[in-house]
Protein backbone atom coordinates (compact mmCIF):
# COMPACT_ATOMS: atom_id res chain seq x y z
CA UNK A 1 0.00 0.00 0.00
CA UNK A 2 2.93 2.36 0.55
CA UNK A 3 3.55 2.27 -3.19
CA UNK A 4 0.48 4.46 -3.57
CA UNK A 5 2.46 7.35 -2.06
CA UNK A 6 6.14 6.51 -2.60
CA UNK A 7 8.04 5.30 -5.68
CA UNK A 8 11.61 5.26 -4.42
CA UNK A 9 12.69 1.74 -3.41
CA UNK A 10 15.07 3.30 -0.89
CA UNK A 11 12.26 5.23 0.83
CA UNK A 12 9.97 2.21 0.81
CA UNK A 13 12.69 0.09 2.39
CA UNK A 14 13.35 2.81 4.98
CA UNK A 15 9.68 3.03 6.01
CA UNK A 16 9.20 -0.73 6.24
CA UNK A 17 12.44 -1.40 8.07
CA UNK A 18 11.89 0.90 11.04
CA UNK A 19 10.01 0.20 14.27
CA UNK A 20 6.76 1.33 12.65
CA UNK A 21 7.40 -0.84 9.60
CA UNK A 22 4.91 -3.64 10.33
CA UNK A 23 2.05 -1.15 10.47
CA UNK A 24 2.99 1.30 7.73
CA UNK A 25 1.08 -0.35 4.88
CA UNK A 26 -2.03 -0.62 7.01
CA UNK A 27 -1.71 3.01 8.10
CA UNK A 28 -1.33 4.05 4.46
CA UNK A 29 -4.51 2.18 3.59
CA UNK A 30 -6.31 3.84 6.50
CA UNK A 31 -5.26 7.30 5.29
CA UNK A 32 -6.49 6.53 1.79
CA UNK A 33 -9.86 5.29 3.05
CA UNK A 34 -10.20 8.40 5.22
CA UNK A 35 -9.85 10.62 2.16
CA UNK A 36 -6.58 12.38 2.97
CA UNK A 37 -4.90 14.30 0.20
CA UNK A 38 -1.82 12.36 -1.04
CA UNK A 39 0.54 15.19 -0.07
CA UNK A 40 -0.83 15.15 3.50
CA UNK A 41 -0.73 11.35 3.65
CA UNK A 42 2.96 11.38 2.70
CA UNK A 43 3.76 13.71 5.61
CA UNK A 44 1.71 11.61 8.01
CA UNK A 45 3.51 8.44 6.96
CA UNK A 46 6.88 10.10 7.48
CA UNK A 47 5.70 11.28 10.89
CA UNK A 48 4.70 7.70 11.77
CA UNK A 49 8.17 6.46 10.88
CA UNK A 50 9.73 9.35 12.83
CA UNK A 51 7.86 8.72 16.07
CA UNK A 52 8.62 5.02 15.76
CA UNK A 53 12.37 5.68 15.74
CA UNK A 54 12.06 8.28 18.49
CA UNK A 55 10.11 5.92 20.75
CA UNK A 56 12.62 3.14 20.20
CA UNK A 57 15.58 5.41 21.02
CA UNK A 58 13.79 6.47 24.22
CA UNK A 59 13.56 2.84 25.28
CA UNK A 60 9.84 2.58 24.64
CA UNK A 61 7.64 0.62 22.26
CA UNK A 62 4.77 1.42 19.93
CA UNK A 63 2.47 0.18 22.67
CA UNK A 64 3.37 3.14 24.91
CA UNK A 65 4.20 6.06 22.64
CA UNK A 66 4.41 9.46 24.35
CA UNK A 67 3.07 12.17 22.04
CA UNK A 68 3.93 14.95 24.47
CA UNK A 69 7.59 13.89 24.64
CA UNK A 70 7.67 13.57 20.85
CA UNK A 71 6.27 17.08 20.46
CA UNK A 72 9.00 18.45 22.74
CA UNK A 73 11.59 16.49 20.79
CA UNK A 74 10.52 18.14 17.54
CA UNK A 75 11.55 21.57 18.87
CA UNK A 76 15.22 20.59 18.76
CA UNK A 77 15.09 17.59 16.42
CA UNK A 78 18.20 16.83 14.35
CA UNK A 79 17.31 13.25 13.46
CA UNK A 80 18.69 12.14 10.08
CA UNK A 81 15.66 10.00 9.28
CA UNK A 82 12.58 12.31 9.07
CA UNK A 83 13.39 13.46 5.51
CA UNK A 84 12.14 16.97 6.10
CA UNK A 85 9.17 18.51 7.87
CA UNK A 86 10.50 18.00 11.38
CA UNK A 87 8.84 21.07 12.81
CA UNK A 88 5.88 21.18 10.47
CA UNK A 89 2.49 20.88 12.19
CA UNK A 90 1.79 17.89 9.94
CA UNK A 91 4.40 15.96 11.91
CA UNK A 92 2.48 16.35 15.17
CA UNK A 93 -0.90 15.68 13.52
CA UNK A 94 0.51 12.70 11.66
CA UNK A 95 1.92 11.16 14.85
CA UNK A 96 -1.39 11.69 16.60
CA UNK A 97 -3.32 10.11 13.74
CA UNK A 98 -0.87 7.19 13.69
CA UNK A 99 -1.45 6.49 17.35
CA UNK A 100 -5.22 6.63 16.80
CA UNK A 101 -4.74 3.99 14.11
CA UNK A 102 -2.64 1.79 16.41
CA UNK A 103 -5.24 2.10 19.17
CA UNK A 104 -7.99 1.15 16.70
CA UNK A 105 -6.20 -2.06 15.70
CA UNK A 106 -5.18 -2.85 19.27
CA UNK A 107 -1.45 -2.24 18.83
CA UNK A 108 -1.28 0.77 21.19
CA UNK A 109 -2.71 0.14 24.64
CA UNK A 110 -0.83 2.91 26.37
CA UNK A 111 -3.85 5.00 27.30
CA UNK A 112 -1.61 8.08 27.41
CA UNK A 113 -4.51 10.47 27.51
CA UNK A 114 -5.20 13.37 29.84
CA UNK A 115 -7.93 11.29 31.44
CA UNK A 116 -5.59 8.44 32.28
CA UNK A 117 -2.78 10.72 33.47
CA UNK A 118 -5.19 12.57 35.76
CA UNK A 119 -7.92 10.04 36.60
CA UNK A 120 -11.06 11.35 38.23
CA UNK A 121 -12.03 10.15 41.72
CA UNK A 122 -14.38 7.19 41.83
CA UNK A 123 -17.33 9.35 42.90
CA UNK A 124 -16.94 11.53 39.78
CA UNK A 125 -16.72 8.46 37.54
CA UNK A 126 -19.90 7.08 39.09
CA UNK A 127 -21.62 10.46 38.78
CA UNK A 128 -20.69 10.66 35.11
CA UNK A 129 -22.05 7.16 34.51
CA UNK A 130 -25.28 8.05 36.32
CA UNK A 131 -25.80 11.19 34.23
CA UNK A 132 -25.33 9.21 31.07
CA UNK A 133 -27.51 6.23 32.00
CA UNK A 134 -30.31 7.70 34.10
CA UNK A 135 -30.52 11.30 32.92
CA UNK A 136 -29.69 10.80 29.25
CA UNK A 137 -27.39 13.83 29.42
CA UNK A 138 -25.37 14.88 26.41
CA UNK A 139 -21.61 14.35 26.57
CA UNK A 140 -21.00 18.10 26.64
CA UNK A 141 -23.30 18.41 29.66
CA UNK A 142 -21.61 15.47 31.36
CA UNK A 143 -18.19 17.06 30.89
CA UNK A 144 -19.41 20.38 32.30
CA UNK A 145 -21.18 18.87 35.32
CA UNK A 146 -18.24 16.55 36.05
CA UNK A 147 -15.79 19.45 35.97
CA UNK A 148 -17.88 21.50 38.41
CA UNK A 149 -18.32 18.48 40.67
CA UNK A 150 -14.58 17.77 40.65
CA UNK A 151 -13.83 21.41 41.55
CA UNK A 152 -16.25 21.22 44.48
CA UNK A 153 -14.65 17.97 45.63
CA UNK A 154 -11.19 19.55 45.49
CA UNK A 155 -12.32 22.63 47.41
CA UNK A 156 -14.26 20.87 50.20
CA UNK A 157 -12.34 17.62 50.54
CA UNK A 158 -13.10 13.92 50.19
CA UNK A 159 -15.08 13.62 53.44
CA UNK A 160 -18.52 14.32 51.93
CA UNK A 161 -20.30 13.91 55.24
CA UNK A 162 -18.54 16.98 56.63
CA UNK A 163 -19.62 19.33 53.86
CA UNK A 164 -21.76 22.16 55.18
CA UNK A 165 -23.83 25.01 53.79
CA UNK A 166 -21.14 27.65 54.37
CA UNK A 167 -18.48 25.70 52.51
CA UNK A 168 -20.72 25.07 49.50
CA UNK A 169 -21.91 28.65 49.36
CA UNK A 170 -18.42 30.12 49.73
CA UNK A 171 -17.13 27.89 46.93
CA UNK A 172 -19.92 29.00 44.61
CA UNK A 173 -19.44 32.70 45.36
CA UNK A 174 -15.69 32.43 44.85
CA UNK A 175 -16.13 30.70 41.47
CA UNK A 176 -18.96 32.99 40.34
CA UNK A 177 -16.89 36.10 41.06
CA UNK A 178 -14.40 35.03 38.39
CA UNK A 179 -16.77 34.24 35.51
CA UNK A 180 -19.56 35.77 33.46
CA UNK A 181 -23.28 35.50 34.10
CA UNK A 182 -23.80 32.64 31.64
CA UNK A 183 -21.09 30.51 33.21
CA UNK A 184 -22.37 31.32 36.70
CA UNK A 185 -25.88 30.16 35.76
CA UNK A 186 -24.48 26.86 34.49
CA UNK A 187 -22.41 26.52 37.65
CA UNK A 188 -25.58 26.89 39.74
CA UNK A 189 -27.31 24.13 37.80
CA UNK A 190 -24.29 21.84 37.83
CA UNK A 191 -23.59 22.12 41.56
CA UNK A 192 -27.23 21.62 42.48
CA UNK A 193 -27.42 18.50 40.32
CA UNK A 194 -24.30 17.01 41.94
CA UNK A 195 -25.44 17.79 45.48
CA UNK A 196 -28.87 16.25 44.83
CA UNK A 197 -27.12 13.14 43.51
CA UNK A 198 -24.95 12.86 46.63
CA UNK A 199 -27.92 13.51 48.91
CA UNK A 200 -29.99 10.78 47.24
CA UNK A 201 -27.13 8.34 47.85
CA UNK A 202 -26.84 9.43 51.47
CA UNK A 203 -23.28 10.66 51.03
CA UNK A 204 -23.78 14.27 52.13
CA UNK A 205 -26.21 16.35 54.18
CA UNK A 206 -29.72 16.60 52.82
CA UNK A 207 -30.84 19.74 50.99
CA UNK A 208 -27.34 21.13 50.48
CA UNK A 209 -28.38 21.93 46.91
CA UNK A 210 -30.69 24.62 48.31
CA UNK A 211 -27.79 26.69 49.61
CA UNK A 212 -26.39 27.25 46.10
CA UNK A 213 -27.58 30.79 45.30
CA UNK A 214 -29.63 31.59 42.25
CA UNK A 215 -27.60 33.88 40.03
CA UNK A 216 -29.55 37.02 39.16
CA UNK A 217 -30.13 36.97 35.43
CA UNK A 218 -33.18 37.92 33.41
CA UNK A 219 -32.61 36.10 30.15
CA UNK A 220 -36.29 36.25 29.17
CA UNK A 221 -36.37 40.01 29.71
CA UNK A 222 -34.85 40.77 26.33
CA UNK A 223 -36.31 40.21 22.90
CA UNK A 224 -35.36 36.96 21.16
CA UNK A 225 -32.56 37.27 18.63
CA UNK A 226 -33.42 36.03 15.17
CA UNK A 227 -32.81 36.59 11.46
CA UNK A 228 -35.20 38.18 9.01
CA UNK A 229 -36.66 36.24 6.11
CA UNK A 230 -34.37 38.16 3.77
CA UNK A 231 -31.30 37.16 5.78
CA UNK A 232 -32.33 33.50 5.78
CA UNK A 233 -32.76 33.67 2.00
CA UNK A 234 -29.24 35.07 1.72
CA UNK A 235 -27.87 32.21 3.80
CA UNK A 236 -29.55 29.64 1.57
CA UNK A 237 -28.32 31.43 -1.57
CA UNK A 238 -24.77 31.39 -0.19
CA UNK A 239 -24.92 27.59 -0.29
CA UNK A 240 -25.64 27.38 -4.03
CA UNK A 241 -23.32 24.99 -5.81
CA UNK A 242 -22.86 21.32 -6.59
CA UNK A 243 -19.92 20.55 -4.30
CA UNK A 244 -20.55 18.25 -1.31
CA UNK A 245 -19.60 21.10 1.05
CA UNK A 246 -22.16 23.52 -0.39
CA UNK A 247 -24.90 20.90 -0.51
CA UNK A 248 -24.21 19.86 3.07
CA UNK A 249 -24.32 23.46 4.29
CA UNK A 250 -27.57 24.08 2.42
CA UNK A 251 -29.22 21.05 4.02
CA UNK A 252 -28.02 22.11 7.49
CA UNK A 253 -29.28 25.67 7.07
CA UNK A 254 -32.70 24.50 5.86
CA UNK A 255 -33.12 21.98 8.69
CA UNK A 256 -32.24 24.57 11.31
CA UNK A 257 -34.32 27.37 9.80
CA UNK A 258 -37.41 25.29 8.98
CA UNK A 259 -37.59 22.91 11.94
CA UNK A 260 -35.71 24.77 14.67
CA UNK A 261 -33.49 21.85 15.61
CA UNK A 262 -30.59 22.29 17.99
CA UNK A 263 -27.06 21.99 16.62
CA UNK A 264 -26.58 18.78 18.60
CA UNK A 265 -29.74 17.30 17.06
CA UNK A 266 -28.34 17.89 13.57
CA UNK A 267 -24.95 16.42 14.49
CA UNK A 268 -26.62 13.25 15.82
CA UNK A 269 -29.09 12.85 12.95
CA UNK A 270 -28.91 9.37 11.39
CA UNK A 271 -30.02 8.23 7.97
CA UNK A 272 -32.46 5.84 9.64
CA UNK A 273 -34.13 8.78 11.39
CA UNK A 274 -35.51 10.03 8.07
CA UNK A 275 -38.82 8.31 7.31
CA UNK A 276 -39.12 9.07 3.62
CA UNK A 277 -42.46 7.38 2.96
CA UNK A 278 -44.15 9.06 5.91
CA UNK A 279 -42.42 12.38 5.26
CA UNK A 280 -41.24 12.71 8.86
CA UNK A 281 -38.00 13.20 10.74
CA UNK A 282 -37.34 11.40 14.03
CA UNK A 283 -35.40 13.59 16.44
CA UNK A 284 -33.98 12.66 19.85
CA UNK A 285 -33.14 15.69 21.93
CA UNK A 286 -32.30 16.42 25.54
CA UNK A 287 -32.97 13.61 27.99
CA UNK A 288 -33.69 11.20 25.11
CA UNK A 289 -36.93 13.08 24.44
CA UNK A 290 -37.95 11.81 20.98
CA UNK A 291 -40.46 13.32 18.57
CA UNK A 292 -41.40 13.04 14.92
CA UNK A 293 -41.43 16.26 12.93
CA UNK A 294 -42.86 16.84 9.46
CA UNK A 295 -40.16 16.89 6.80
CA UNK A 296 -40.67 19.88 4.47
CA UNK A 297 -40.18 19.21 0.77
CA UNK A 298 -37.22 21.57 0.34
CA UNK A 299 -35.48 20.11 3.39
CA UNK A 300 -35.93 16.55 2.13
CA UNK A 301 -34.70 17.49 -1.35
CA UNK A 302 -31.59 19.18 0.04
CA UNK A 303 -30.74 16.12 2.15
CA UNK A 304 -31.12 13.82 -0.84
CA UNK A 305 -28.90 16.03 -2.98
CA UNK A 306 -26.23 15.99 -0.30
CA UNK A 307 -26.39 12.24 0.26
CA UNK A 308 -26.03 11.67 -3.48
CA UNK A 309 -22.61 13.33 -3.52
CA UNK A 310 -21.46 12.87 0.06
CA UNK A 311 -17.90 11.70 0.54
CA UNK A 312 -17.54 7.99 1.34
CA UNK A 313 -17.33 7.15 5.02
CA UNK A 314 -16.52 4.04 7.02
CA UNK A 315 -19.44 2.36 8.78
CA UNK A 316 -21.12 5.70 9.33
CA UNK A 317 -24.88 6.21 9.26
CA UNK A 318 -24.78 9.85 10.31
CA UNK A 319 -26.36 12.17 7.77
CA UNK A 320 -23.77 14.93 8.07
CA UNK A 321 -20.01 14.45 8.16
CA UNK A 322 -16.95 16.67 8.02
CA UNK A 323 -15.82 18.04 4.67
CA UNK A 324 -12.13 17.46 5.35
CA UNK A 325 -10.23 14.31 6.15
CA UNK A 326 -10.70 12.29 8.16
CA UNK A 327 -14.30 12.14 6.93
CA UNK A 328 -16.31 11.34 10.03
CA UNK A 329 -19.39 12.64 11.86
CA UNK A 330 -19.34 15.81 13.91
CA UNK A 331 -18.34 15.11 17.50
CA UNK A 332 -21.05 17.46 18.76
CA UNK A 333 -23.09 20.50 17.83
CA UNK A 334 -20.03 22.76 17.77
CA UNK A 335 -19.16 21.52 14.29
CA UNK A 336 -22.65 22.36 13.04
CA UNK A 337 -22.50 25.84 14.57
CA UNK A 338 -19.10 26.37 13.00
CA UNK A 339 -20.53 25.50 9.58
CA UNK A 340 -23.35 28.01 10.12
CA UNK A 341 -20.89 30.73 11.10
CA UNK A 342 -18.92 30.19 7.89
CA UNK A 343 -22.09 30.42 5.82
CA UNK A 344 -23.09 33.62 7.58
CA UNK A 345 -19.68 35.09 6.86
CA UNK A 346 -19.87 34.02 3.21
CA UNK A 347 -23.36 35.53 2.87
CA UNK A 348 -22.36 38.77 4.58
CA UNK A 349 -25.11 38.38 7.17
CA UNK A 350 -24.54 40.48 10.28
CA UNK A 351 -26.59 39.23 13.22
CA UNK A 352 -26.73 39.79 16.99
CA UNK A 353 -25.61 36.20 17.53
CA UNK A 354 -23.68 33.71 15.42
CA UNK A 355 -24.03 29.97 15.23
CA UNK A 356 -26.83 27.48 14.81
CA UNK A 357 -28.99 28.56 17.74
CA UNK A 358 -30.07 31.83 16.17
CA UNK A 359 -31.76 29.80 13.42
CA UNK A 360 -33.73 27.97 16.11
CA UNK A 361 -34.99 31.35 17.33
CA UNK A 362 -35.69 32.31 13.72
CA UNK A 363 -37.80 29.21 13.11
CA UNK A 364 -39.84 29.90 16.25
CA UNK A 365 -40.54 33.54 15.40
CA UNK A 366 -41.46 32.66 11.81
CA UNK A 367 -43.97 30.03 12.99
CA UNK A 368 -45.46 32.57 15.39
CA UNK A 369 -45.88 35.16 12.64
CA UNK A 370 -47.61 32.58 10.45
CA UNK A 371 -50.24 32.06 13.15
CA UNK A 372 -48.98 28.81 14.67
CA UNK A 373 -50.23 28.56 18.31
CA UNK A 374 -47.63 28.68 21.06
CA UNK A 375 -48.38 25.15 22.23
CA UNK A 376 -47.73 23.81 18.73
CA UNK A 377 -44.48 25.76 18.50
CA UNK A 378 -43.49 24.28 21.85
CA UNK A 379 -44.06 20.76 20.48
CA UNK A 380 -41.84 21.41 17.48
CA UNK A 381 -39.10 22.93 19.63
CA UNK A 382 -39.59 20.21 22.29
CA UNK A 383 -39.96 22.66 25.15
CA UNK A 384 -40.95 21.18 28.49
CA UNK A 385 -43.04 24.18 29.51
CA UNK A 386 -45.19 26.77 27.75
CA UNK A 387 -43.35 29.54 29.60
CA UNK A 388 -40.21 28.85 27.58
CA UNK A 389 -42.14 29.02 24.32
CA UNK A 390 -43.93 32.20 25.39
CA UNK A 391 -40.56 33.93 25.22
CA UNK A 392 -40.99 34.14 21.45
CA UNK A 393 -44.34 35.94 21.71
CA UNK A 394 -42.38 39.13 22.35
CA UNK A 395 -40.96 38.92 18.83
CA UNK A 396 -44.28 40.07 17.33
CA UNK A 397 -43.72 43.74 18.05
CA UNK A 398 -46.66 44.87 15.88
CA UNK A 399 -49.08 42.79 17.93
CA UNK A 400 -47.57 44.08 21.15
CA UNK A 401 -48.16 47.65 19.97
CA UNK A 402 -51.86 46.90 19.60
CA UNK A 403 -52.24 45.88 23.23
CA UNK A 404 -49.73 48.28 24.79
CA UNK A 405 -51.05 51.13 26.91
CA UNK A 406 -49.89 54.74 26.45
CA UNK A 407 -47.43 56.10 28.98
CA UNK A 408 -49.34 58.18 31.59
CA UNK A 409 -47.27 61.25 30.90
CA UNK A 410 -48.35 61.21 27.22
CA UNK A 411 -52.06 61.66 28.05
CA UNK A 412 -51.77 65.35 28.89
Amino acid sequence: MLETYFESPKMLAHLRAGPSGPYMDGFAACLERSGYDPSVAVRYLRAAAHIGHFTQEQGGTLANMDLLAFSRHLQTCDCPRPKGGRRNHHTVYGARRYREYLVAIGADQSGNTPESQNPDPAIIVEYRRWLRKHRGAAESTIRLYSRDAADLLTALGDDLGRWDAKGVRDHFLERASKCGSGTAEKLTTGLRAFLRYLSARGQCQADLDRVVPTFASWRLARLPRYLTAEQVARLIAACDGSSPARRRDRAIILILARLGLRAGDVAELRIGDIEWEAGTLRVSGKGRYQVRLPLPQDVGDSILEYLACRVPTLECDHVFVRNIAPYRPFKNGDGVSSAVRWVMKRAGVVSPAKGAHILRHTAATQMLRHGVPLDQIGLVLRHRGIDTTAYYAKADVNLLKEISQPWPGALS
